[in-house]
């Protein structure tokens, strides 16, 4: 399956697929200017039996069905009593809207299908994996000049109701990482070195006390636990929830406001914050600032809250 026949030979094989119509394009023959025909690919011979495997794919958002959702055979298969699905379901996306391909007409324009700059290499890998949420271009650590490292940060759903996520849901797939390297690696000038890789993530754990009203404990822990999840998120944190910007550091006095707001009237008695490696788990000192390098998000890890009851002072 290609894009297009420009490149194509007499001798390839290649078609095209609408897969929107489920249509397939064999190659056409040209006419050259001086009245000669190329044949751009190969075609079936004349009466030839072509068969197509039938299968199903797509459904958009609405596939992306979280981990343990699926549990039902539409066929029976045999030795096989149950499934279930043990990762969520993800890559499935919309159709482009007239809207969208309003805004991304111009930068087609601009880029006429060459990578230079980094909005370039940025746009060129959502078109090629439009299932990803994040693309950040970045000159390469080492390499030296024209070398470029794009980072990639997949979609993913929580499985719990609070913006928890587990950190292998936030690695790409080697499809998708592979999907954006061939086509970056088509548009790229010569000599330019590619790396396409997920970021670094900068682990994150919170460690906080909190007092509040005898009745309302609960509440208070599982609203500051929701809100460091939620706001130290690499997909849907930051300051606008849009996700954690790249290189932002995580600072003190961010998180003591994030917690004041979600939890209310509850004193806030102490705050520790901790760098933390999600692979090893391994847990540094506290600190007031965790730094995050340029190429780095952050990744909420293991939050600890702990609310004491406090009955309140009777007035005067």
């Amino acid at each position: 399956v290609v894009e297009h026949f420009g490149r194509s030979g007499p001798d390839d094989r290649h078609v095209r697929v609408d897969a929107t119509n489920g249509e397939f394009g064999f190659p056409p023959v040209l006419r050259e200017p001086d009245g000669t025909l190329r044949q751009c690919g190969a075609v079936p011979p004349k009466g030839a039996q072509i068969r197509v495997a039938r299968y199903r794919t797509g459904g958009g958002p609405a596939g992306n069905v979280a981990r343990g959702a699926i549990s039902v055979l539409l066929s029976s298969v045999p030795y096989i009593a149950q499934v279930t699905n043990r990762e969520a379901a993800r890559g499935g996306v919309a159709g482009e809207t007239l809207a969208n391909a309003k805004l991304r007409a111009p930068d087609a324009l601009r880029m006429q299908e060459r990578a230079v700059t980094a909005e370039d290499y940025e746009v060129i890998s959502r078109q090629a994996a439009p299932s990803v949420r994040r693309v950040r271009c970045l000159p390469a650590a080492e390499g030296g000049a024209g070398a470029v490292r794009v980072l990639v940060v997949p979609d993913a759903a929580a499985d719990e109701g609070d913006d928890r996520l587990r950190f292998e849901q936030l690695i790409p797939s080697d499809q998708v990482l592979q999907a954006i390297t061939a086509s970056l690696d088509e548009r790229r000038l010569i000599g330019t070195r590619l790396v396409v890789e997920p970021p670094v993530y900068q682990g994150v754990t919170v460690v906080a006390r909190l007092a509040a009203a005898p009745g309302d404990t609960d509440r208070v822990r599982d609203a500051a636990l929701a809100a460091l999840f939620r706001h130290l998120n690499p997909l849907h944190g930051g300051p606008d929830g849009t996700g954690w910007p790249f290189g932002r550091p995580v600072q003190y006095g961010e998180v003591f406001g994030v917690l004041q707001r979600a939890t209310g009237n509850a004193l806030i008695e102490e705050i520790r914050l901790f760098p933390a490696d999600p692979i090893t788990g391994r847990r540094g000192a506290p600190v007031d600032r965790i730094d995050v390098a340029a190429g780095a998000l952050v990744f909420s890890y293991q939050h600890q809250v702990v609310v004491t009851a406090v009955e309140p002072e009777a007035g005067g």
